[in-house]
């Protein structure tokens, strides 16, 4: 990320960092070089080069999208979060970008994401479902490919009843990882549903890569058991997890 960023300052750099010692030389060598004119040239040069780098990189970080939480998500956004998903895992683990969209457009609490300019680079799924759909989550038997609108609960509905909690899905491109970014959207993703937490109980996860357990992990979550298909079922207490990430409990940033 940073070398995208800021290529063309640096090629500048290197390309003026190298002329300026060749014309060091060229002056300050031999018998009849000017040491002391050679060293003024260097500097002037070193100077000046360093100066058109930082000008050629506050330039292009003015033209350069910048990266931002998306405030409204659309179905090109949940298109291009489907085609994230299945750089790492197959379509069979991954929920159709159509009814994604469907959960967001009921409820906008389910998804949070950060994009560079229109492209998604991460983003978090964090909602309540049915305990039914919980239940067959926690035993190996049913993952988000399958999860329709219909298996999700509603947050705001009036009532004691308590919520089952699925993380469904984090994901950070890894040129934008160890920014702070998935720590950040997995705030603003408990942030929504602090006016019921009292009713979050139980908080589950299903990994279906290394690294997703390792995650899993990191955050809190103890294994629960691995389904016949290898996805690794975690699960805590959703104050808990609330705890790993607000930075009750310090873990190291995915």
């Amino acid at each position: 990320m940073f070398w995208k960023a800021n290529k063309g300052a640096i090629i500048t750099l290197l390309l003026g960092l190298a002329a300026s010692f060749i014309a060091y030389f060229a002056i300050g060598s031999g018998p009849e070089g000017d040491v002391e004119l050679a060293k003024k040239v260097l500097a002037t040069a070193i100077c000046g080069v360093l100066f058109l780098a930082a000008l050629i990189s506050f330039v292009m970080a003015r033209s350069a999208p910048s990266l931002c939480i998306v405030d409204e998500l659309t179905a090109e956004h949940f298109r291009q979060m489907a085609e994230l998903e299945a750089k790492y895992y197959g379509e069979d683990c991954i929920t159709p970008a159509a009814e994604a969209y469907r959960w967001y457009q009921r409820y906008p609490a389910t998804t949070v994401a950060a994009a560079l300019g229109d492209n998604i680079v991460a983003f978090v799924n964090l909602f309540p479902v049915r305990e039914d759909i919980y239940q067959a989550l926690r035993a190996g038997e049913f993952n988000d490919h399958n999860l329709t609108l219909e298996g999700l609960a509603d947050p705001q509905a009036e009532g004691d009843e308590p919520l089952h909690m699925f993380l469904c899905c984090v994901l950070t491109e890894p040129s934008y990882r160890g920014l702070g970014l998935t720590r950040h959207l997995l705030s603003l993703a408990v942030e929504q549903y602090e006016p019921m937490q009292r009713r979050c109980r139980r908080i589950i996860t299903a990994n279906v890569t290394p690294e997703g357990a390792a995650f899993s992990r990191r955050y809190g979550f103890e294994a629960v058991h691995t389904a016949e298909d290898g996805t690794c079922i975690f699960e805590q207490e959703y104050t808990s997890f609330v705890a790993h990430v607000t930075g009750a409990q310090t873990q190291e940033e995915s």
